[in-house]
């Protein structure tokens, strides 16, 4: 910003200093004085955010101007109005004096042009304060959590405004932002292989969010499965399936390094998600090209078609899931030897071990369930399952990947949903529109993936 104008300095507080020099003076009688160590403490701890306190808002009165008119970008703006103005800093509420200038409909304020001050209400410290524990708590939780410090003390519902406004904010620059993260990804120096997964969550959306999102259109021939679950969010109104992603880094010894987390509110067909992960991926092996690709996923259709036809098509090894396939693999004997009975218990435990640990285990278990299918023509659930494992018989390799190392299970995407999305987002009484839900997934997102900083640094010169 190119300004012209002449600066009319305060006077600095020079007395903040004072209550602290009295009570160094007197520090021999603080036991008599306070009694207890914690009251004294306390009176410390009082002292010092008062400096602080001082200190900042008189630093913050030094990016005021006061002059009739100010030049930006090339721009003439004029002086309109000047007041006091109390803003939330991480020292608590301060108060300066400023102005504000107008160029036809436009207006500014250049103290909070120049301080970097969020939502004409927060300095950029509280702001990402306040950021960092929306993501974690409730506006409700964050409001009691800062009364407790007792300094930064903003509203639930200033919390709330702030997520949600920085969510909006990353939304409005997404894709310059996700370039900008994506060609900083730093690849742990000792990784061999990275594996791509996503998985879904529901999670309950207001009335107003519910009924403008629109569920995704059924594919060309689709199967008896994704037409129930198509029927099964129709009819659940206000929840829709919230949707992660993690690319996870690997050593020789298939020993996780690193984790890099995506959530996203429900949109139709997961399109930024999958976009992000593609992005994500293309880039990471465009700088190492030798790294091992896996992608992994559970047996949902979409998945699979997206690893398929869109993430780097012919390229890696796809990998089902070995704890989903393994809860087939229990259906398929319950339904050969009946629910609960020892004879299932033991084929299951006989064949989950093939499975995982023999070269061609997967053709072991689709010839015995083959064998039990052809036994009973008329076992539904049966030929349901034997029609799974022969579908995804390629993809359950399981003792090869084993052998050189790969995951073989998508529990870090698991644990990505349970721990992005349900411990925050599905609390008793939680109802979430799509811009305020998306700012904490981000948020989130970058807090677990050990890019806050990173991320804050970026959004809050956006």
């Amino acid at each position: 910003m190119s300004l012209s104008h002449s600066v009319q300095k305060t006077d600095p507080q020079n007395n903040s200093l004072n209550p602290i020099i009295q009570f160094l003076d007197t520090i021999y009688d603080v036991p008599q004085k306070f009694g207890s160590f914690e009251k004294a403490k306390q009176a410390i701890r009082e002292l010092v955010v008062a400096l602080e306190k001082s200190m900042v808002q008189e630093t913050l009165s030094h990016y005021d101007i006061n002059t009739p008119i100010v030049v930006r970008d090339g721009k003439v703006y004029r002086q309109v109005l000047r007041q006091n103005k109390t803003y939330t800093s991480a020292a608590g509420p301060v108060q300066v004096e400023r102005s504000l200038y107008r160029a036809e409909e436009q207006c500014i304020c250049p103290l909070e042009l120049q301080a970097g001050i969020i939502e004409n209400y927060w300095t950029p410290s509280a702001a990402r304060l306040g950021c960092y524990v929306t993501a974690q708590l409730s506006p409700y939780q964050g409001e009691k959590l800062f009364q407790e410090f007792g300094q930064l003390q903003p509203s639930k519902s200033a919390l709330s405004r702030l997520s949600t406004q920085l969510g909006e904010t990353w939304e409005s620059e997404l894709t310059q932002l996700e370039q900008l993260f994506c060609a900083d990804i730093t690849i742990p120096e000792n990784a061999v292989t990275v594996s791509a997964s996503l998985d879904g969550i529901m999670i309950p959306l207001n009335k107003a969010a519910a009924n403008g999102y629109q569920v995704p259109e059924l594919v060309d021939n689709p199967s008896a499965q994704e037409k129930s679950n198509y029927q099964v969010q129709k009819a659940k109104a206000f929840y829709r399936e919230a949707s992660c992603a993690a690319i996870n880094f690997y050593d020789e010894d298939g020993e996780r390094l690193k984790t890099i987390r995506f959530g996203r509110m429900p949109e139709a067909g997961k399109k930024t998600l999958k976009n992000q992960l593609q992005q994500s991926i293309s880039t990471i092996l465009s700088q190492q090209p030798e790294l091992n690709l896996v992608k992994l996923a559970d047996g949902a259709a979409d998945n699979w078609r997206y690893f398929r036809d869109h993430l780097l098509p012919g390229k890696g090894l796809e990998v089902l899931d070995y704890f989903h396939a393994s809860e087939h693999l229990n259906e398929a004997m319950e339904a050969a030897y009946g629910k609960g009975s020892a004879t299932a218990v033991a084929k299951y435990q006989e064949y989950k071990s093939r499975l995982k640990n023999e070269m061609g285990g997967i053709e072991k278990v689709i010839n015995t369930l083959k064998y039990h299918s052809q036994k009973n023509p008329d076992n539904k659930k049966l030929a349901t399952e034997l029609d799974y494992f022969r579908n995804n018989r390629h993809r359950m390799q399981y003792a090869q990947a084993l052998k050189s190392n790969y995951p073989i299970g998508s529990g870090v995407t698991e644990a990505t949903c349970k721990t992005l999305v349900t411990q925050r987002m599905k609390c008793a009484g939680m109802r979430w529109n799509i811009k305020g839900g998306q700012g904490v997934l981000t948020a989130r997102s970058l807090i677990q993936s050990e890019q806050f900083d990173k991320g804050w640094n970026v959004l809050s010169k956006t």
